[in-house]
């Protein structure tokens, strides 16, 4: 079977949870026996300088790796303007659509599609010449509405017109060209509901996670701990994306101060790793004692092991965080905050982690399991045993080759 995966990024190990999925699932493609056709669609602020290395090693891996620009809009007149606010096009809300005509042809001889992202789905809902699955995590307003509440930015009169607009039409928009697909696995059990009431074959998919500790995850945790001196907690995601801000807008403010009341100002310590500056609200209130301001780590699995506690606070109802599910493969103890089962409905409040609604419970969980090394095993240990049993490759990227099989 020769596959078509179109997707708006570049499957790689590392740099997000989008290309951490996606590698997985080519992956298991090509190991189940079938030829890939990646069709890549990066938008232009995700070329740099690591690009070509992905690349190579996307083609080592076995895909035949087919790049396909996103054409530019051209000129737009102030009558185009206006009909894009009031009535736009898919190209209007989502410019990947733009490349349809070059993804067509890249496409050529394949005998089942796949499309990973708003990106990729923009660009393939109008083929017909090969059945086609769809994958998401949530549509598309979900993240815009959380960067106004979290993060919003300054704007003129017609950027607050356009993501009006957005808002208003790219939800809907979304659903009706997932009606367009064969299939539609959706990350999230909560937002394939929400695509299910708008008349789309949507069915929950388990996000595929490769496994980032390997099968003696166990000992190189307990190592990894042993000779950490004081209680430590990791918080990691890009420092600029929304679900890391959300999160800082609970630990700033009331986590931290909490914990620093329980344990002393150095009595434990706050790894956070993530690229980029925190956002100038937070970078006084994140000059603290306690806190290790770490950056991009490209192999972030020592951090992982040594960390006591992986602190995921952010309030967003996104689908799957790629955060939870790599502290699900370390056999972490994870502290989350509670739309985090949104994304992983599978997270159980004192059965594979621990769970509150706002900063002073976060903060409680926090200290409670930094002091409890009985219930940290327990916890890390049934965390690892869920990714094992729901988004291992085997289980999850199998589901989707299932699918892909099927609908070929």
């Amino acid at each position: 079977m020769r596959v078509g995966f179109v997707i708006g990024g570049i499957p790689s190990l590392g740099y997000s949870g989008s290309t951490l999925a996606s590698w997985t699932i080519v992956e298991t493609l090509l190991r189940a026996g079938h030829e890939v056709t990646a069709v890549l669609c990066p938008a232009g602020y995700l070329l740099d300088e690591t690009v070509p290395g992905r690349l190579e090693e996307l083609e080592r891996l076995g895909a035949d790796v087919r790049i396909v620009e996103v054409p530019e809009p051209g000129p737009v007149s102030r009558a185009r303007f206006v009909r894009s606010l009031a009535a736009p096009t898919d190209a209007d809300l989502l410019p990947a659509a733009r490349a349809a005509d070059g993804v067509r042809r890249a496409l050529d001889g394949v005998d089942v599609g796949m499309s990973f992202g708003i990106e990729a789905i923009a660009a393939t809902a109008g083929l017909d010449a090969a059945p086609f699955l769809a994958v998401l995590s949530h549509p598309p307003g979900v993240p815009r509405r959380l960067r106004l509440r979290y993060d919003p930015a300054p704007r003129s009169l017609l950027g607050r017109a356009a993501e009006r607009s957005f808002l208003l039409h790219a939800d809907r928009r979304t659903a009706a060209l997932l009606r367009r697909f064969a299939s539609v696995g959706v990350f999230s059990g909560h937002h394939a509901e929400w695509a299910r009431r708008h008349g789309v074959n949507a069915w929950y998919a388990h996000y595929p996670m490769p496994d980032l500790a390997g099968p003696t995850w166990r000992e190189r945790r307990a190592a990894a701990q042993e000779g950490v001196e004081r209680p430590r907690i990791l918080m990691i995601g890009h420092l600029r994306g929304i679900g890391t801000i959300s999160g800082l807008h609970l630990f700033v403010p009331e986590i931290l101060p909490l914990l620093t009341e329980e344990l002393g100002p150095d009595g434990f310590e706050v790894h956070v790793v993530g690229g980029q500056e925190p956002p100038a609200a937070f970078r006084e209130g994140l000059r603290h004692p306690a806190v290790r301001l770490r950056g991009q780590i490209s192999s972030p699995e020592e951090e992982f092991f040594a960390a006591h506690v992986l602190l995921a606070p952010n309030p967003t109802t996104t689908g799957a965080s790629a955060r939870i599910l790599s502290g699900l493969t370390f056999g972490s103890c994870i502290v989350a905050h509670t739309d985090s089962v949104i994304g992983v409905p599978e997270l159980e409040h004192e059965t594979n982690n621990l769970l509150a609604a706002d900063g002073p419970g976060l903060a409680r969980e926090t200290v409670r399991a930094l002091r409890d090394p009985q219930l940290r095993e327990r916890l890390g240990d049934e965390a690892r045993r869920l990714y094992e049993a729901a988004f291992s490759p085997p289980v999850a990227a199998g589901r989707i080759v299932q699918e892909l099989e099927r609908l070929a």
